[in-house]
């Protein structure tokens, strides 16, 4: 990656970060103080793959927030669903 254009991928996912969202996979809170490679620190996701879509790599409309670990588990792929966890009560 030049330079340049890690630069231009810093500035969008510290604009991602700084919305302090939930993890788009999941849905639970994401903890913004944890620090790479904690599975619970924010990572900024592509939903579509820049690897498959270079044209979307900077698109701040492609860039999701996520859990490090859900990012991981969703890979390169362009769809994942994490589990919806524990249940609150039987049914």
């Amino acid at each position: 990656m030049a330079r340049g254009s890690d630069y231009r991928w810093k500035q969008v996912a510290a604009a991602q970060r700084a919305k302090r969202l939930p993890c788009w996979h999941c849905g639970q809170p994401i903890d913004y103080k944890a620090k790479h490679p904690d599975p619970n620190s924010f990572s900024a996701d592509h939903l579509r793959p820049w690897a498959r879509h270079p044209e979307l790599r900077y698109d701040p409309g492609n860039v999701v927030s996520a859990h490090l670990g859900c990012n991981w588990a969703k890979g390169d792929s362009e769809h994942f669903t994490a589990g919806l966890g524990a249940l609150s009560e039987d049914f």
